[in-house]
């Protein structure tokens, strides 16, 4: 396995995870759309919203996707051990903050932005990442004699954008703030150029042949409008809508330009299907955007169900499958090309019905939503259930000896029970009649999840001493608990628990132990 495969292969579960829960949380999201209540637990439909967001835009797809020029160094033989040292502290610090993120989002700490809804504080667990970066960046820089043009932007970005981040999401001057419903046709220029630079780099990344990219106009004036854009927004005077539209018709450049660099790097289905179903997905929601930009159509269908398919396309296909691009070229038993064209399947059918109930929601056509949207749970299940695919391949080794099924059922009764308490333990409590305060007890689920963790490292190392501290852990929480519902200071629950740690314990100690 290649150097940067291997790095990819070693921090996979942990970003598949934080996909799966993603997900989750959209198909939690949908379900109480059609009025589950979900008051009892800590998923009710803002936080779930929320959560669906932000781990969709801060979770998988960004950290597979910043690997980009590291596959590309990796590629050309100058990714050395002390540019992972520094990416490995890069994505510890990441993860960090999407752990911080998630817990503050399901406890209700939400700023009410769409798309960055988390603490502003955290934002520094961010720019502490993009430090790392740096430094893996300038450790690979090193390696050569002419430094390539595409390498030193990348690094001016990195330098760039933490310091941007800082500033655009300040909750008090922050521009993100400040154009919370706007402007858009040249924010989506912008934001369309953006991924032009990341789709040269993936198409050199997965070429078959020679590439150079040919005509640099039809990315030079979009470049250039939205630069007027800016000067006209910020120093003259707000757009207009006739302005919008203008700026936003400048991003069909960007369907001939990649038309071209496809054909010209030799990338197909074949080669890389994620790569070309994210291009075709971006060029679809380019052309439904500037028809979704007429006046009449926009004011039908703005901000309904239809626009939120348009974004799961674009998120969905077009910026995940640029993620999942890079996974194929470093994994590609793992991330199959059938992968590939059922994720794209699925997405797009929850768009297809997002986009009919957009059309019953703008008056058009007359029906019901409700049955679209059990279609959309559906459809969203698929995804989940693929998700879940991938994430078994990856972290589940079937268990053959008993210790390691021990090591399993542990894992999933702690780290799977332990996220389960978290979630509707306020609710279950209630139901079986315990006590809840809403304080401790997170504490206590988070120390269970925490021996899970251990049983699942022991599960892939058929250790036995992982096994051994597992079973003095829960040897020693029997005891407190025991001691404590004698005491009369806990209710039944406490004699539940020490009984069920007790004789796991013993499982161990009496039959398992070598």
């Amino acid at each position: 396995m290649d150097t940067l495969s291997k790095f990819l292969n070693d921090h996979l579960p942990l970003l598949l995870l934080w996909l799966l829960v993603g997900l989750f949380a959209g198909l939690v999201y949908a379900v109480e759309l059609l009025g589950v209540d979900g008051s009892m637990t800590l998923l009710s439909p803002e936080r779930a919203r929320s959560l669906h967001l932000s781990l969709m835009l801060y979770g998988f797809v960004p950290l597979v996707l910043s690997l980009l020029p590291f596959a590309l160094f990796d590629q050309e033989g100058v990714l050395t051990p002390k540019a992972l040292r520094h990416l490995n502290r890069y994505m510890v610090v990441w993860n960090t903050f999407l752990l911080f993120m998630t817990l503050s989002l399901v406890f209700g700490n939400l700023r009410g932005l769409p798309f960055y809804d988390f603490p502003y504080q955290l934002n520094g667990i961010l720019a502490l990442s993009g430090v790392f970066y740096a430094l893996a960046l300038v450790e690979s820089l090193k390696q050569y004699h002419q430094r390539p043009l595409w390498v030193t932007v990348s690094l001016w970005v990195v330098v760039i954008a933490p310091i941007a981040l800082m500033v655009l999401m300040n909750p008090h001057y922050g521009q993100v703030e400040q154009t919370l419903y706007g402007p858009h046709g040249d924010n989506t220029l912008g934001m369309s150029f953006a991924l032009i630079p990341l789709y040269y780099l993936l198409l050199k990344l997965s070429r078959t042949q020679t590439f150079i990219p040919r005509y640099p106009l039809l990315w030079m004036i979009p470049l250039g409008g939205y630069g007027v854009s800016l000067i006209i927004r910020n120093f003259v005077h707000p757009l207009s809508y006739n302005e919008e539209w203008f700026f936003q018709y400048l991003t069909f450049f960007y369907l001939p330009l990649l038309w071209v660099w496809v054909k010209d790097a030799g990338v197909s289905i074949k080669t890389n299907p994620y790569l070309i179903l994210s291009i075709g997905a971006f060029m679809l929601v380019d052309i439904e955007g500037n028809i979704l930009f007429i006046p009449t159509l926009r004011a039908m269908m703005h901000r309904n169900d239809l626009v939120v398919g348009h974004a799961h396309i674009a998120m969905g296909i077009a910026v995940a499958f640029m993620a999942l691009s890079i996974a194929h070229h470093l994994l590609p038993k793992l991330f199959r090309r059938g992968y590939a064209l059922i994720w794209s399947g699925l997405l797009m059918a929850i768009a297809l019905v997002l986009s009919g109930a957009g059309v019953i929601e703008s008056g058009i056509m007359e029906g019901s939503i409700e049955p679209l949207f059990i279609a959309r749970i559906v459809f969203g299940l698929g995804v989940v259930a693929l998700s879940t695919k991938l994430l078994w391949d990856r972290v589940f080794p079937h268990p053959t000896t008993p210790l390691e099924w021990y090591h399993v059922i542990g894992f999933l009764g702690d780290f799977g029970g332990g996220m389960l308490l978290i979630l509707v333990g306020k609710g279950l409590f209630g139901y079986l009649g315990f006590a809840f305060s809403g304080t401790y007890e997170y504490l206590v689920f988070t120390f269970v999840m925490g021996t899970g963790i251990i049983h699942w490292f022991g599960w892939q190392e058929s250790s036995d001493r992982l096994a051994h501290i597992t079973a003095i852990i829960r040897i020693m929480v029997s005891g407190m608990f025991s001691a404590l519902y004698m005491a009369g200071i806990l209710d039944t629950l406490a004699w539940v628990i020490a009984v069920y740690d007790g004789v796991y314990a013993m499982i161990y100690f009496l039959g398992l132990r070598k």
